[in-house]
């Protein structure tokens, strides 16, 4: 909108104009001539007044461009442009601006003083002026506020301020915000020790469960057949061959289950490199159990050790769930989209059974399984740095989409 001096001089200009019409026609001019007098001269005033508001436009677009950037940069001190037609709206602004950066960081809000981990507030000085209950009870020393940093036990550094005593399960965190002159810093810790020690606690329940498991459902056996030998008299050699036989059959299946979870504890970090997917799938076709089809590009960023590990032991999970079905397949397609690597492995089989507990280690629905075949299958995918997703399509069979990143 123009100014009040730019509105002064449009109506000065046609007052001009209307007064110089009335003159001409006390003097004898026509309608005709006034008008067309009239339409002339006022092309020139329109320039005029175009050119003054298209001036007016680019002040106030400036104007909101500096505001902008202030609210951005939480600054209310930033230089304004000089205009001086709009300097009451200046102060207006800067003085909201001014405001709305005091609000948006008012420490002493109940949000701040509930949260359950420490959290204290240091000016550019170092100097404390706020901290949470949290953090008086996690540090041993009373934090008074206008105390400098380091008398308070925190050690300045070039990322922020730490605790010395929280090295060891405890993320610290320190944030720097405001204007340069008056810079505030924001240290928060979290205790990562109770979610650590719960989750531990639950993986090793979880492994005792399943080793307490598979131990009992291949010693009972075997202790009960040793037991009735041994309680017979005289010992027949076709009965103790056949005991024999059955506690072999039982240890070599403990053997295998115990390492087959060290294959997974004992996962190397790969090493991806583009390898020919086809030739990987022909050095499979000799120990898989099923036919392998290959679709899509030969060639595939992976490491080919672990690749040859993973689409195994699909092949023996897609076989295991087809039974005694001779037309059991696993077709392998691999493409590339954008910066990622896809590995799509389908089979014609019956679907995953328990698709939510797919992944859940040691969990199987398989009367001879361990739950370990898909476990090491995920494991070896996120050493890649991916993730691994399955899915029954309505079509029938499984289908498991794996992803990670290409090279930059």
């Amino acid at each position: 909108m123009p100014s009040l001096l730019y509105r002064c001089l449009l109506l000065f200009s046609l007052s001009t104009l209307v007064l110089l019409l009335l003159l001409l026609q006390q003097r004898g001019w026509s309608p005709l001539q006034l008008g067309t007098l009239a339409f002339v001269l006022c092309w020139p005033l329109a320039a005029l007044w175009y050119g003054l508001w298209q001036r007016s436009k680019q002040q106030l677009q400036q104007l909101r461009l500096s505001l902008g950037q202030a609210l951005q940069q939480a600054d209310s001190t930033s230089d304004w442009p000089a205009l001086s037609e709009y300097r009451w709206l200046q102060q207006d602004l800067a003085q909201w601006a001014s405001q709305h950066q005091q609000q948006a960081w008012r420490p002493d809000d109940l949000l701040w003083q509930q949260l359950p981990f420490p959290v204290c507030l240091f000016d550019q000085q170092l100097k404390l002026r706020f901290a949470n209950p949290a953090a008086n009870q996690a540090f041993p020393q009373p934090l008074l506020l206008g105390s400098h940093a380091s008398s308070l036990g925190f050690v300045p550094q070039t990322h922020g301020l730490q605790r010395p005593e929280l090295t060891t399960g405890w993320q610290q965190l320190c944030l720097t915000f405001g204007p340069a002159e008056a810079q505030e810093h924001l240290y928060y810790a979290l205790d990562l020790r109770h979610p650590l020690y719960q989750q531990q606690k639950h993986s090793q329940q979880q492994l005792i469960r399943v080793l307490s498991h598979e131990l009992r459902n291949s010693l009972t056996p075997m202790a009960s057949m040793a037991e009735t030998l041994l309680s017979q008299p005289q010992l027949a050699e076709q009965q103790t061959r056949l005991v024999l036989e059955r506690i072999q059959q039982r240890s070599q299946r403990l053997l295998a289950f115990i390492d087959q979870y060290a294959k997974v504890q004992q996962l190397p970090a790969s090493q991806p490199e583009w390898c020919d997917l086809a030739a990987v799938v022909d050095e499979l076709q000799l120990t898989s159990p099923i036919p392998l089809i290959v679709d899509g590009e030969s060639s595939c960023y992976a490491d080919p050790n672990q690749l040859r590990q993973l689409l195994l032991n699909l092949a023996k999970n897609a076989a295991e769930a087809a039974g005694d079905s001779a037309e059991t397949k696993l077709q392998i397609t691999a493409y590339q989209q954008g910066q990622q690597q896809w590995l799509l492995v389908q089979d014609n089989g019956p679907g995953f059974a328990n698709i939510d507990n797919l992944f859940t280690p040691f969990y199987t629905t398989k009367a001879g399984g361990s739950g370990i075949g898909l476990m090491l299958c995920r494991e070896i995918v996120m050493q890649h740095g991916g993730s691994i997703e399955a899915h029954n399509p309505p079509e029938g069979g499984a289908e498991l989409r794996m992803q990670w990143p290409l090279p930059v």
